[in-house]
């Protein structure tokens, strides 16, 4: 269940960037509704989501503060585990064996499966068009189809909430409109109050927080000490990376880059504006390599050596994205 949460994250973490064309103008004026929605409402639920042979149950809880969105997602199955992001961080909270786990990360991107979507970039990938209506958490929602143009990326079908536009139903679909992963909510509220009044522990009040998250993981009061660990990244230039890519499959772009000066990760990110893939290149410290492909589910990865460096690509498309990626892949002395 570890490695379909994990998939899960990666899937939720990224959809982001969708002008429209005249045969798809009704199907981008929902899309704009569903834009102004998630970006200006506070909402909480409870959904499922089936990747592979993989199925989950989560509960997000969603609030736009003063301070900027605050989101946290949780486990309802398997392992009890808590994901809360702010403007500044993500925190991971676990409960292993009785005892408390909690990392931190800074904030990159978001993990609610209610994502603004710009349709002018999706428009050179995608053909957009307006579906019927779906009953979905009791609501009935407008079905909105997002068709790839090539086979180097899935199709989506969202079905957004008629009232309030938000989304209620994403699947992720082959060529052959196989289901390859899907988030249905099976109930889903609206409210006006701050759902997400939790915090991050600091060295001031580091025991009064992690007694809340021993209580909401379900933990006894005498479990041992929390294991706190934060991680910061330097501010990172793709120009400054050492490895480039200057052939990328048609429709991607690099939207993201970072690099950690500690073990000397690389990561880079690229997406055509939904699908999502991302690269790490990482120094290899033995002589053992992940070399060829595997899945989570509909997530593909994609691994092999190059010179001393361990290659792992990973991302809900098809494995030839990977492939074409995995072979556009340079090194540049600096």
């Amino acid at each position: 269940m570890r490695s379909g949460f994990l998939a899960l994250l990666f899937c939720l973490s990224c959809i982001g960037p969708a002008s429209a064309n005249n045969g798809s103008g009704a199907a981008v004026q929902w899309l704009e509704k569903m834009n102004l929605a998630v970006t200006s409402m506070n909402y909480e639920g409870h959904f499922v989501y089936q990747c592979g042979d993989s199925l989950e149950a989560m509960h997000l809880r969603h609030h736009i503060g003063e301070d900027g969105p605050r989101e946290s997602l949780s486990s309802l199955t398997g392992v009890p585990r808590e994901v809360m992001r702010d403007s500044e961080s993500i925190t991971i909270i676990a409960n292993r064996n009785g005892k408390l786990q909690i990392s931190q990360q800074p904030a990159a991107g978001k993990f609610s499966p209610l994502k603004s979507i710009r349709p002018e970039k999706l428009l050179q990938n995608y053909h957009i068009a307006l579906g019927g209506i779906m009953r979905i958490a009791g609501r009935p929602g407008v079905i909105i189809n997002l068709m790839p143009n090539d086979d180097l990326r899935y199709g989506y079908r969202l079905t957004l909430d008629k009232m309030s536009a938000l989304p209620l139903d994403l699947m992720v679909l082959d060529r052959e409109g196989v289901i390859q992963s899907r988030i249905m909510f099976t109930d889903l509220k609206i409210t006006d109050v701050d759902l997400l009044s939790l915090h991050h522990p600091d060295e001031e009040d580091k025991e009064a927080a992690k007694s809340l998250m021993l209580a909401k993981l379900g933990a006894g009061a005498g479990s041992p000490s929390a294991v706190v660990k934060r991680a910061t990244l330097p501010q990172a230039k793709p120009e400054d990376a050492a490895w480039k890519f200057p052939s990328l499959p048609t429709g991607f772009s690099l939207i993201d880059y970072q690099k950690s000066a500690h073990t000397g990760l690389e990561h880079f990110v690229f997406s055509d504006g939904l699908a999502t893939v991302s690269a790490y290149l990482e120094p290899l410290d033995n002589d053992k390599a992940f070399e060829g492909n595997t899945n989570l589910g509909s997530v593909r990865v994609f691994g092999r050596r190059l010179k001393d460096y361990q290659l792992t690509i990973v991302g809900e498309v098809p494995q030839k994205t990977l492939e074409l990626l995995a072979a556009s892949i340079q090194y540049h002395e600096r």
